[in-house]
């Protein structure tokens, strides 16, 4: 982990030094600056957090963008006794504008990201990693995923100042769920009723898959 916040702070650091001595003035490119809100980010079914965001242009066709999210506690459909929730979120992403107009901006992007989730959860049960299903009074639970996107998206203007930040991507991820000091364990299943959707918080897993992105941003013009 220490690594990977170590590579995504040198991303964000030393990335406008590496462009601006390439930065062009052009009066047709895009060279605002913005902040953004993610409300997707609020109704996440399992970890809902409130994700705000700046995107500062560096020159030419290049911005520079970071993310933050904080939240704690469980979404919607993975609604459970739990306590002590926490969860942190960061995004750095790289832009290059596509050709000229500064009115629907067009981009491609990199972006980096890695999320950090602990909660205790109380009174359920979850699956190992080797099929075998516990039952708990109680369990310190920890989620880390990281990887990256490669995305395409624009910024549609709707008046002077606010707008639409669209954006679609596929990419990778690693994720790994630890549930750790369990208060009276016992083998048993939990008999689940409702939406049907399996959250999270049910499964331990150490793994790496595809991962693709679509969403949208609000932004203010800066």
């Amino acid at each position: 982990m220490r690594t990977l916040l170590l590579a995504i702070f040198v991303f964000i650091f030393c990335t406008p030094h590496a462009f601006s001595q390439n930065a062009n003035a052009n009066d047709s490119l895009d060279t605002n600056s913005y902040i953004t809100f993610s409300p997707l980010s609020l109704l996440d079914i399992h970890s809902p957090r409130l994700r705000l965001g700046y995107v500062q242009h560096l020159g030419g066709n290049w911005k520079m963008g970071l993310d933050l999210g904080a939240g704690g506690g469980t979404g919607l459909f993975s609604n459970r006794e739990a306590e002590n929730g926490s969860l942190f979120e960061v995004r750095p992403e790289l832009y290059y504008q596509l050709g000229k107009g500064a009115r629907t901006p067009k981009y491609i992007a990199v972006e980096l990201f890695y999320i950090e989730e602990f909660i205790t959860l109380l009174n359920d049960g979850y699956e190992r990693k080797d099929g075998v299903n516990f039952l708990y009074d109680k369990v310190d639970f920890t989620r880390q995923k990281y990887g990256m996107h490669l995305k395409f998206g624009l910024f549609l203007n709707l008046g002077r100042h606010f707008g639409f930040n669209f954006y679609g991507g596929v990419g990778f991820r690693f994720k790994d769920i630890v549930f750790d000091n369990l208060v009276n364990a016992r083998e048993g299943t939990v008999e689940r009723s409702g939406h049907g959707f399996r959250t999270v918080y049910e499964k331990e897993e150490n793994n790496f898959r595809p991962n693709p992105t679509l969403g949208f941003k609000l932004f203010y013009k800066l």
